[in-house]
């Protein structure tokens, strides 16, 4: 009796030790990161060497036909494989799909329930045969089920071999669900990948992208404009709002020019007090004035040969425009304190987003100076007028932003979407401003649309009262259109959404609008709480 005793335990403890076994290369196998079908396959075959649990099989939806079919087996022919086919609630597997609860056919041949479809019951053992299917999750969704044939005589209890079963179950689940991340940020990455292509290769065979990123019509046409004056000399003005990339396409120019070697010189005309005007462009010699300890070269010296980019040239003052009217005539500069010509061979761009001809009527503009500016006049369209280009720019910023703040974050395709129906009161350079704000304060790696809405509520919060919906009455609290104000998850709030997901039958879309939230900050409660969502009732469906 104590050798029968002793022989039983070290039984057991033989089955604990290949049940640690099955797990461990279970584990194993999924760290290899192997296609999930060989991953399958391996833990089947496991189960059969190791436990006993034989002929088992992962049943899926099938794309084709909308049914379930084996998708991975051991044990099985090709044929049999081929006729594991069935409805949707048929047989033990269908029924398992359906209601995610676990069967257990204790007698395969009393069971009516059980199909016999794929391994037929003269190849099975004359003896008492079971079969076991559990329902296989990705997500708390059910994706597959799982299948085994058992012998009823074993000396492993049932109890053991189901929670051995519940296991490899849930590690199926992960591996599906490791493969759906993989193919998610893969698919993405494509993306961004066609995104950048179309930014860089947006123009036709042959023309420069100038390093400007857009495709709309009115910005090729305003590289269009560029491209033909670049091997000129001309005068060009550009005309547009702050933020547009004047400077940007300035020195596009620059480097599409012949002067390209040379120096590109930039000259904030509303960043230079006026006293010092005439010094900062022309240059001063020692002694012209109190502090002037030494001779210093200006601007238009200091671009000799290249370009001069005159940024916000509306506020240049009057006496100064008369010395640059010169200068764009005669090509020679006088430096102040100094008593003769220099000479200087420099091609002048200016930007202005300032209404010029009001400034001329308004005595603050030089008539002739705006005719020698305006030679080649180019329009450069405002971020609205361009909302196709939002795209590019976006996925362009966040792959320049990540290698400036060391980060690799993607956007998924939501929050793109936010950003891009956003109606931008600034230009480029706020987008650039909240895409970097964005990219900085991710928490993950994915940028969410919540993340963005976030962000985009914030901004219009720091605008002025006026330039938010519905102007000063509206307050600093008014959201944009198209943006729920900004709702924090509350664990308070699980048991007022599970009680209304139950009234509604689990219909979603009708419970957020209920609770007055989007179906996107539904959905992040119910995954952020934990909530179980209740089978839709056919009459909510």
């Amino acid at each position: 009796m104590q050798k029968t005793m002793s022989e039983s335990s070290t039984a057991r403890e033989a089955l604990v030790e290949q049940e640690k076994l099955l797990l461990r290369e279970s584990i194993r196998l999924i760290s290899r990161g192997l296609e999930p079908e060989k991953a399958v396959r391996e833990i089947l075959h496991l189960l059969s060497e190791l436990l006993g649990l034989n002929r088992g099989r992962l049943v899926m939806r099938d794309g084709t036909t909308g049914g379930l079919a084996i998708r991975v087996a051991y044990g099985l022919t090709r044929a049999e494989i081929r006729r594991g086919r069935y409805a949707p609630g048929e047989g033990i597997t269908g029924r398992v799909m359906q209601t995610g609860e676990t069967q257990i056919v204790q007698d395969i041949d009393a069971d009516p329930n059980y199909l016999a479809r794929a391994v037929e019951r003269s190849t099975l053992p004359h003896e008492t045969v079971s079969f076991i299917a559990l329902p296989v999750r990705v997500d708390r969704r059910i994706e597959g089920v799982l299948g085994v044939h058992r012998l009823r005589s074993r000396q492993r209890a049932l109890g053991a071999d189901l929670e051995v079963l519940r296991t490899v179950a849930e590690l199926i689940g992960q591996i599906y669900k490791v493969r759906q991340l993989v193919d998610k940020r893969t698919a993405e990455l494509a993306e961004e990948n066609r995104s950048l292509k179309a930014a860089l290769q947006q123009r036709a065979p042959g023309k420069n992208n100038w390093g400007i990123i857009g495709e709309s019509p009115q910005l090729l046409a305003a590289l269009d404009q560029l491209e033909q004056v670049a091997p000129t000399d001309a005068t060009v003005l550009l005309l547009g709002e702050s933020g547009t990339g004047k400077e940007l396409f300035a020195r596009a120019l620059h480097l599409q020019s012949p002067r390209r070697d040379r120096p590109f010189v930039k000259v904030n005309c509303a960043a230079i007090p006026e006293t010092l005007f005439e010094a900062e462009l022309f240059g001063h010699e020692k002694g012209a004035f109190t502090s002037a300890n030494q001779q210093r070269i200006g601007r238009f010296e200091q671009a000799d040969g290249g370009t001069l980019f005159l940024d916000e040239i509306g506020d240049l003052p009057l006496p100064v425009q008369v010395k640059l009217l010169r200068v764009l005539q005669e090509r020679v500069i006088e430096r102040l304190g100094g008593r003769g010509e220099i000479p200087v061979d420099v091609r002048v761009v200016a930007a202005t987003h300032q209404d010029m001809m009001a400034l001329v009527r308004a005595g603050r503009f030089r008539l002739d100076l705006y005719y020698r500016l305006n030679v080649i006049p180019v329009r450069l369209p405002s971020l609205r007028e361009r909302p196709g280009d939002i795209k590019l720019l976006v996925r362009y910023f966040v792959s320049q932003l990540n290698q400036r703040h060391q980060r690799n974050v993607l956007i998924t395709p939501a929050a793109l979407s936010s950003l891009v129906s956003h109606p931008w009161p600034g230009n480029i350079r706020q987008l650039y401003n909240v895409v970097e704000r964005i990219v900085l304060l991710s928490r993950s790696d994915e940028i969410d649309a919540a993340t963005v809405d976030l962000a985009l509520l914030t901004e219009a919060r720091g605008l002025p009262p006026e330039a938010l919906p519905g102007g000063p009455s509206a307050g600093g609290d008014a959201a944009l259109p198209g943006i729920r104000s900004y709702q924090p998850v509350a664990g308070d709030e699980r048991a007022l959404i599970a009680a209304e997901l139950a009234r509604q039958g689990g219909n979603k879309s009708r419970t957020a609008r209920a609770l007055n939230l989007t179906l996107r900050q539904l959905n992040y409660r119910v995954e952020v709480l934990d909530i179980a969502v209740p089978s839709r009732r056919k009459n909510n469906v």
